[in-house]
Formats: structure tokens, sequence, C-alpha cells
């Protein structure tokens, strides 16, 4: 099969054939379709990661996609070749991912595809949608609360918005200028641009009675503390980037999670039918080929996107 992999840790990476993988127990082999390309897919290439878990070279990077199943492994019966599916691969380890003409995945970690819901759109949701889904209810928000999410405008926050506006949150969203009509349009109730404006001023300004909860998707830890100042005793404040420190909020009487994202295929189910439903809106999409998956590395690397980069590996059925 084609796949884009690299050998080592730095390296800019190549397209090259590879073995097509055969499905293990309890996994399913898909014919990828659109694959998701998420911050973490840097970090691994990049080997930021590699005293966390295993990487197998040469690395194909890539955990989330969508497709079409067209081989399944020992154990499963509930997926037959030919199910839309779409997903995460659900392994402990880095290198057998999505960046590929096929990729294996647990048959526990996927779910079926809604008609109306198409493959880049599917593709965009695992990762991304899952973790939004445990940051806001690690952080419990209810009506009318006030939630400052950092990062509001990628692919995270593209979901995390919604979410929380959808349980009543007032959201306040951390973003460019230029950003500030889409996360409006996803559910913000209002906007810091953090170029143009101190964070915390901003918020003792607009926000004086303190707020509820934060919802970090940067990572900046020492700001992160320093912004929860401003979260009342009782509230919130989650990470999905290792942002939280759980000792220092402790001690204030905050309730501070750092997240780990768990796919499950009823997580992916209630969030594709949330898209089809029209609960949820599409985050922006941008795609790129297969081909170019160097350059959409490089790109979500920087930290400057707006909703979810995709990869375009097969080209996805029409009707």
């Amino acid at each position: 099969m084609l796949a884009f992999a690299i050998d080592n840790f730095g390296e800019r990476g190549s397209m090259r054939e590879l073995p097509t993988p055969e499905p293990a127990q309890g996994q399913v082999r898909i014919r990828v379709l659109v694959a998701g390309v998420n911050p973490v897919d840097a970090a691994v290439t990049e080997g930021y990661l590699k005293d966390m878990m295993e990487h197998r070279f040469p690395l194909i990077p890539g955990i989330d996609a969508s497709g079409v199943v067209e081989a399944i492994g020992e154990g499963v019966d509930t997926w037959v070749h030919g199910d839309e599916v779409f997903g995460a691969v659900g392994k402990m380890f880095f290198g057998e991912g999505t960046y590929a003409e096929f990729a294996t995945m647990s048959a526990g970690t996927i779910a079926r595809k809604p008609r109306s819901v198409d493959h880049p759109l599917a593709a965009t949701i695992p990762t991304p949608g899952v973790t939004a889904l445990t940051m806001v209810d690690a952080m419990a928000l209810g009506e009318s609360e006030v939630l400052l999410a950092i990062g509001a405008a990628g692919g995270v926050g593209s979901y995390l918005v919604q979410l929380a506006a959808r349980r009543g949150a007032r959201v306040v969203a951390v973003c460019r200028a230029e950003n500030s009509d889409y996360v409006r349009a996803l559910g913000a109730a209002d906007v810091i641009d953090y170029t143009a404006e101190e964070v915390g001023e901003a918020l003792r300004s607009r926000y004086p009675d303190e707020i509820d909860a934060i919802a970090d998707m940067v990572g900046q830890k020492e700001e992160l503390t320093r912004l929860s100042e401003w979260v009342r005793p009782g509230g919130g404040v989650a990470s999905c980037v290792g942002g939280a420190d759980e000792v220092v909020l402790g001690q204030r009487g905050i309730k501070a999670t750092n997240i780990i994202t768990m796919v499950t295929s009823e997580q992916l189910a209630m969030l594709a039918q949330m898209l089809a439903d029209g609960q949820l809106k599409s985050p922006q999409i941008q795609p790129f080929f297969l081909a170019d998956a160097g350059d959409a590395l490089l790109k979500i690397a920087s930290r400057r996107v707006r909703g979810k980069l995709v990869l375009t590996v097969h080209k996805p059925p029409t009707g």
C-alpha cells in the first residue's frame, strides 16, 4: 500500500510502498478515504512523545480516519465488509497510523458513519470531538456559567465551543481577531483577541465577579495557572495539553483535570448523530492530499489552524 511515513524523529517524511496491514484480533482493516490531522501527529513525528509510548518505524502517523471496512479480524462480529465507519486506531503504540491507503483500527474505537455525514466531516470527529466532550463533562458546566475557552478556533475548540454552549454556558473564546466571526458562529458569546489585549485584564474588566471554568487547548501552563485566579472556588479547569497544575489549582479549591482522550464507539456515535441532526455544525475543514501530508504536519504544528485539517487518501464515493 501507499503510505506517508518517517524513519527517524524530526524527518520531513515521504511517500513509500509499505505492506498492507492485517487486522489482529479485535480489529478491522479499513480502506482509508479521509484521515484526520491532529497536533498529536506532529508531536509524534518530532519525538516529543517517545518517552510516553512505544513508537514503531517506519512510522506512519495518524490516529483518526473515515473509510470502508474491507477485512475483519478474529473476534469481531459487529462489522462486515463494506461498512462505512470512522474512528480512531485504538492502539497502545504509534506507527501503524492512518496516513495510508489502509489502516487497522480497533472495533471498539470506530462507529458507523451516518449517511448524511460525509467522510471528510466524519474524519474530524474522533480525537477532537471526543476530547472536547470529555473536557466539557469534566468541568460539569451549568446553565449561564462563564467558560473561558483558550484556543477556541482549533480542532478541539471548534467542538468544545458548541458543546459548552449547548449546555447553556456563556463561552468566552480566546483567539485571533480573524477567527472572531468563526467562533461566534459556533456559539461563543464573547471573544478576546489575545493579540490585541491581555487576557487577564480583559477578564477583569468584563467579568469582575469571576468566571466558572477554563478550557485549555494551548498548553501554556504558567499562563493557565495565572488565568485561573479568575476562576471561582469550586470552579473547574480542564486542559487537553497537560496545562493544568492540579496541585496548585487544587489548593485554590478548583477542580483541575488534564484530559486523556479515550475514544469509544458510543461517544463517536453520539457526536456523529448530533452532526447528522444539525445539533452541531461542521468545523471549517481544510483538505490536503495524502501526498502533501508533510505540509499538513507543518501547518498543524504551527498552531495557526482554524477548524480541522484532513487528508484525502482515496476519493470518497458520491451519492
